[in-house]
C-alpha cells in the first residue's frame, strides 16, 4: 500500500485505473505519474479523473517502457499492472523500472503467470490451452474476430510469461533485493515486489 506524500510511476497505465487508485490512497503532498506507450489508451483517462476527490496530482505521459523519460531514482515507487508481459524485452523493461526507483523503493509487479503448485498448474494449462481457444472460437462464430484475437494473444502470452519463481531470479539478477511473491487466486496472478538497495553494490 503506497504511503502518504510519496512519488510514484505505474508503467503501462493504460486508462490510468491503477494510478487513479494510487492517488487517493497518497493524498495530497505525493505525485503519480502513469506513463504508457498507446497514447489512446491515455487519452480516455481525464474522464475518469473527474471522479477524483482528495487525490494528489497524477501526470500522464507517453513514453516506451523500454525507454522511460525519466532521471535515475525518481520515484518512490514503479509498478506495472498487468502490462510487463506486452513489454518485448522483458529484461530491458524490468531494468528501466530499476532504473527510475530511488534506492530503497520498491519495483512492484501485478502480472498473470503459471501456478507453482503441479496441480493448480495442469488446471491452469488445461483452461487457457483447452478451454480459453474454445472461448474465442465461440466468439468468432458470432463475429467478434477482435476478441478471438485478444483471447489467443492473452493465452500465448501467459505461456511464455516466467513463473514466479523465474521472475524473482529475473529481478534478483537486475541487483532487486528481497524479492518476493504473493499470489493471488491460487497462484493465476501474482504481486511480485523488490526493493531497490540503499547502495548498489
Amino acid at each position: 500500500t503506497p504511503t502518504k506524500g510519496i512519488k510514484v510511476l505505474d508503467i503501462c497505465t493504460g486508462t490510468a485505473d491503477l494510478a487513479i487508485a494510487y492517488s487517493q490512497k497518497i493524498g495530497q503532498g505525493g505525485l503519480v505519474v502513469g506513463s504508457d506507450f498507446c497514447w489512446e489508451m491515455l487519452a480516455r483517462a481525464p474522464q475518469k479523473r473527474k471522479t477524483l476527490k482528495n487525490g494528489c496530482p497524477i501526470t500522464l505521459v507517453q513514453a516506451d517502457a523500454l525507454h522511460l523519460p525519466f532521471a535515475d531514482n525518481s520515484f518512490d515507487v514503479v509498478s506495472v499492472a498487468f502490462g510487463i508481459r506486452n513489454v518485448s524485452d522483458l529484461k530491458e523493461g524490468l531494468k528501466e523500472m530499476a532504473r527510475v526507483v530511488s534506492p530503497g523503493g520498491r519495483v512492484v509487479i501485478l502480472e498473470f503467470g503459471l501456478p507453482e503448485s503441479r496441480v493448480f498448474k495442469g488446471l491452469y494449462n488445461f483452461y487457457f490451452n483447452q478451454v480459453l481457444p474454445k472461448v474465442g472460437n465461440l466468439i468468432a462464430a458470432i463475429g467478434s474476430s477482435e476478441r478471438t484475437r485478444a483471447y489467443t494473444y492473452l493465452s500465448a502470452s501467459v505461456g511464455k510469461f516466467p513463473d514466479a519463481r523465474g521472475l524473482r531470479e529475473l529481478m534478483e539478477s537486475l541487483g532487486l533485493t528481497q524479492v518476493k511473491s504473493h499470489p493471488l487466486s491460487l497462484g493465476i496472478a501474482n504481486v511480485h515486489v523488490g526493493k531497490k538497495p540503499l547502495r548498489e553494490a
